[in-house]
């Protein structure tokens, strides 16, 4: 498996942005194309957002994304992990593992102290066992999620 920018695989935008629609624009009414529009302005590498995506055999099977401000209720919290997603037929294989590393390794290479990520899993799931520690319990979107930070030492 290789994790490398989007930037680098830009044919793989529509991939991503239908996997992020269909996890999660559908159901907070976001179209395809806005999030096909949002990928591909992110191509330039030269602000946030960052998406990293996961391959096997040059082909796309998840992705992950280093964002600015993911929620506006928590404006003091500045980067976070988001759009973590592992394509089904790779799944329960350490894709998403490997993501949230390869985008807490970048976070680090920008000079982010602290990185934060909502999740639906309460307990904290597959980011628990990474190191990541509960904060609070928030709604977004209407759904009750669990807000996490992980602080990102020069060996964390």
């Amino acid at each position: 498996m290789e994790i490398s920018s989007l930037a680098n695989h830009s044919s793989a935008v529509g991939t991503v942005a239908n996997w992020h629609y269909e996890a999660w624009g559908r159901e907070d009414g976001i179209s395809r194309e806005v999030l096909h529009r949002s990928l591909t302005q992110s191509l330039a590498g030269e602000s946030f957002p960052y998406t990293y995506l996961a391959l096997m055999d040059g082909q796309p099977i998840g992705s992950a994304q280093l964002k600015l401000r993911e929620m506006k209720e928590f404006p003091a919290l500045t980067h976070w992990l988001g759009s973590v997603y592992v394509a089904e037929s790779a799944r329960g294989a350490g894709v998403a593992q490997a993501l949230v590393s390869h985008v807490a390794a970048e976070a680090r290479h920008h000079g982010v102290e602290k990185l934060y990520l909502q999740t639906e899993d309460l307990f904290g799931g597959l980011y628990s066992r990474c190191g990541w520690v509960a904060l609070t319990q928030a709604k977004s979107h209407g759904r009750e999620v669990l807000i996490m930070e992980r602080r990102l030492g020069p060996h964390s």
